[in-house]
């Protein structure tokens, strides 16, 4: 199946092609259809669910005989429940951080010895089908914060310090073993299975 992904972002829009891919989808952005680019509605600060859905609907209504698929990641951080999250991009942006390596020398950082390093991804998916029929599913990968960066060759990001139940970044892991552990691969497999029932 093919799904349109909600996203002005590329580099997620790549990923998620990459892993989709591995599982027999197809991913594409909506741009590579609509030839433009969208300004989204504003997101909420507390909802993950809600922000990815919104997103699905708003590409749904000029893509209507297309699966759209919203989404929104979350980064949850044990020793630090009151920041991050749904807000987690919008810390990182107001903070001036600029690319990935700045984000994660940035949370690396917050850490001193001895505190939780217990850590995840949520990504919340949100799919519009031509019928209008809406799906939706969540789903963690990660479990704690590794202590430097350990990218690999397939996935990049806060891949490479998020450490699965295994003890692999989900960065390192070969692409074969990071589908039973990624966020997006775990939530995008139930909303799979959600279709197939």
């Amino acid at each position: 199946m093919r799904f349109v992904l909600a996203s002005n972002n590329r580099a997620k829009t790549k990923e998620l092609a990459i892993l989709a891919k591995q599982m027999g989808q197809e991913v594409v952005n909506y741009r590579d259809l609509l030839q433009q680019k969208l300004t989204f509605p504003a997101e909420s600060e507390d909802n993950q669910e809600v922000n990815a859905l919104a997103k699905a609907r708003f590409i749904h209504q000029y893509l209507p005989e297309e699966a759209v698929l919203g989404d929104d990641t979350g980064l949850y951080l044990a020793a630090f429940p009151d920041r991050f999250g749904v807000t987690s991009s919008r810390e990182f942006h107001a903070l001036g951080l600029h690319g990935t390596a700045a984000e994660i020398d940035y949370l690396l950082n917050l850490y001193q010895p001895g505190m939780d390093r217990s850590a995840y991804l949520l990504a919340s998916f949100a799919l519009v089908l031509p019928n209008g029929q809406e799906l939706t599913t969540q789903a963690r990968g990660g479990v704690r914060l590794a202590t430097a960066a350990r990218p690999g060759p397939y996935l990049q990001g806060l891949d490479d310090i998020l450490e699965a139940e295994n003890g692999l970044t989900l960065s390192e892991m070969p692409l074969a073993t990071v589908l039973a552990y990624h966020d997006r691969s775990r939530a995008l497999a139930a909303l799979v299975d959600q279709l197939k029932d």
